[in-house]
């Protein structure tokens, strides 16, 4: 009864994590190429390379603030600075 009940109470709490759709105005446009960093892993005592794949980043402003919202190559190009939008936010 109890592995139920906090099965129960999980799947509730992961349902809830939806992202809300962001209706405002688009404010900014960020454009990140592809690039490589490198970080010092201080367990294996090296540096690695990670690679950063290319994002498209709009920035909506609505009442609460601005959100950040990651979007596709075709969908950027297409979006105009000023101009009214509904999008999923993230990061």
């Amino acid at each position: 009864m109890k592995k139920a009940l906090i099965f129960l109470v999980m799947g509730l709490l992961l349902a809830s994590c939806e992202q809300r759709p962001v209706s405002g105005y688009v404010v900014g446009k960020k454009y990140v190429p592809e690039h490589n960093t490198i970080h010092y892993n201080p367990v294996l005592h090296m540096n690695q390379v990670q690679h950063v794949r290319a994002k498209w980043v709009v920035y909506v402003a609505d009442s609460l603030g601005v959100t950040p919202c990651q979007v596709k190559p075709d969908t950027y190009e297409r979006i105009k600075k000023g101009q009214f939008v509904t999008a999923k936010g993230f990061e």
